[in-house]
């Protein structure tokens, strides 16, 4: 099995210390600042070169912004597949917490294993293996056309989508915007601030503009990074699921859907020039 070093050495330094600026008006109240959680995922993505050239293997580190740590690595094992798998960054064993298994073929979603606490596996186990103990979630298209993802776990309902241009604006101007909602009935008793989405309680939000976006890259790449702001709130009393538990599913999920809308620019880009 292939090792990553979790050290800086490998993943170079930290993001510099983007200004806090993220205005997030729907998002959030100021009475949220203590359950405030904020993560720079430092994804390079796809330009059209790289689109037409093949695939590039990468393994995406998480920084907490503000102090600069790596909180959290996606390691990807192989060149040809998205498969994954996300451990702590400071964790030299690599225990994935949560693995994201992509398949061949028509109507093969995507599937997360979350592991169980406590369970020992390896990178190459969390993505291979079917016989591990763990929550398996299925990751679903809206429907053939939507780019919404919705996500059933044992912990509430969710769903990733785009979000649309008032959002966009008054999410610091973002030049491209991933909202997650908790969609189940129990969303609206958890919120910690009454917030009301399009279709359930706003959980996260992936801000891309010039500021925010990773660097290097530009609004016309498919599936870079940005900065990642979840309340965590709904969790802080939850006995079953705690906040890092919930922060890690958050990172994996939108991890997710940088996968799935890199494969989509590609495959855009590919049709284009045939």
């Amino acid at each position: 099995m292939s090792s990553v070093s979790s050290g800086n050495s490998d993943y170079g330094d930290a993001p510099p210390g983007y200004k806090e600026a993220v205005n997030s008006g729907s998002f959030v109240s100021p009475r949220d600042s203590g359950t405030i959680s904020q993560l720079d995922i430092h994804a390079i993505g796809y330009d059209t070169n790289q689109a037409l050239t093949g695939n590039v293997l990468e393994n995406i580190p998480v920084y907490r912004f503000g102090s600069g740590e790596l909180e959290y690595i996606s390691i990807r094992l192989k060149k040809n597949s998205n498969s994954c798998a996300l451990v702590r960054g400071p964790d030299s064993s690599q225990t994935p917490l949560i693995s994201t298994i992509y398949r061949w073929g028509p109507g093969r979603r995507p599937r997360m294993r979350i592991l169980s606490p406590g369970t020992t596996a390896t990178v190459e186990e969390a993505i291979e293996s079917d016989h591990l103990v763990c929550e398996v979630v299925e990751v679903k298209s809206r429907n053939m056309i939507s780019r919404t993802q919705e996500l059933k776990t044992s912990f509430g309902n969710f769903e990733w989508r785009y979000g649309g241009r008032d959002e966009r604006k008054e999410a610091s101007e973002a030049s491209s915007l991933l909202v997650l909602e908790r969609t189940d009935d129990a969303a609206s008793a958890l919120a910690s601030n009454g917030k009301v989405g399009k279709r359930g309680v706003p959980v996260a939000q992936l801000v891309r503009n010039a500021e925010l976006r990773t660097q290097g890259t530009s609004r016309w790449m498919g599936g870079n990074g940005g900065r990642l702001i979840m309340n965590l709130g709904m969790w802080t009393d939850d006995k079953k699921t705690t906040i890092k538990d919930a922060e890690a599913f958050i990172v994996a999920s939108c991890i997710l859907m940088l996968k799935r809308e890199a494969d989509r620019f590609k495959d855009n880009q590919i049709a284009a020039v045939v």
